[in-house]
């Protein structure tokens, strides 16, 4: 179950999940995605296969990071949702619209150990239209697993989602002037074998985890779905400990907040 929780924690950021009948109209830009005042506090309902939680997100303190002053999240205990995980203990800022978040994000996939640290990555954007970039990131970084040598590429990147003129979340609960933002990892995995002549892809590029959040004008974040998977090719004559595959599917969904 543990593998199963952290395998959610990545940085980052959303395969769209709604049950909701929800108006896809192409609405204006959502003025305030998330209210920045010290002291504001988002409780947030988390279900995935066989798990239930709830998170509890706050500003806590201003914080500065690179000569820019930023809100620093924090979370009432340690969290289990890839949003509330995304944010705590990072930076917020919002500037001409656009929410920049800066720190460290451990993405906690198992057995492919990943930390970022992200500088103003872009995650949500009131301005951009549906399918636009906003960022993208771009790395790599080699592990050592056991005899392997794991070689991980990656790219995070961000995208505007549609907008709403009205939008139901799961506890059927009814928002307006709702916006989505799209938050992707795409990884590739080499596998380096000891007297073996070149690396072996186990992973070939696919995007791993694919997360959809949903912000309410003058709300903040109302509603994240997040879907994490990948499939790893077979390596003829080696057994890697590594699980061959895994799917998660997580649904967060704001149940109280206090914003000023």
């Amino acid at each position: 179950m543990k593998k199963n929780h952290y395998l959610l924690f990545i940085f980052s950021l959303f395969i769209i999940s709604c049950s909701s009948d929800d108006d896809s109209s192409g609405t204006s830009g959502v003025n305030n995605a998330i209210p920045l005042s010290i002291g504001n506090y988002w409780v947030y309902d988390v279900t995935m296969e066989g798990i239930t939680g709830r998170d509890s997100l706050y500003i806590s303190n201003d914080t500065t990071i690179n000569g820019n002053i930023y809100k620093k999240f924090k979370t009432k205990s340690f969290p289990f949702g890839f949003y509330s995980t995304s944010l705590r203990g990072n930076g917020l800022r919002n500037t001409d619209g656009k929410l920049y978040l800066s720190g460290g994000v451990d993405t906690g996939i198992p057995d492919f150990p990943l930390d970022l640290t992200i500088s103003d990555f872009i995650i949500f954007d009131t301005n951009a239209t549906a399918g636009t970039q906003l960022t993208s990131v771009n790395g790599s970084t080699q592990q050592q697993l056991e005899s392997f040598n794991i070689d991980i590429t990656y790219t995070l990147s961000s995208e505007a989602g549609e907008s709403y003129s009205s939008f139901t979340t799961p506890n059927n609960e009814v928002y307006n002037n709702v916006k989505a933002s799209v938050v992707k990892l795409n990884m590739q995995v080499k596998v380096s074998i000891p007297d073996f002549p070149f690396p072996y892809t186990i992973l070939p590029a696919q995007d791993v985890v694919v997360s959809t959040q949903y912000y309410a004008e003058n709300i903040g974040m109302i509603h994240t779905s997040t879907n994490t998977h990948y499939a790893l090719s077979s390596l003829p004559g080696f057994e890697l400990p590594i699980p061959q595959s895994y799917s998660e599917h997580q649904e967060e969904t704001l149940s109280s907040y206090n914003v000023e």
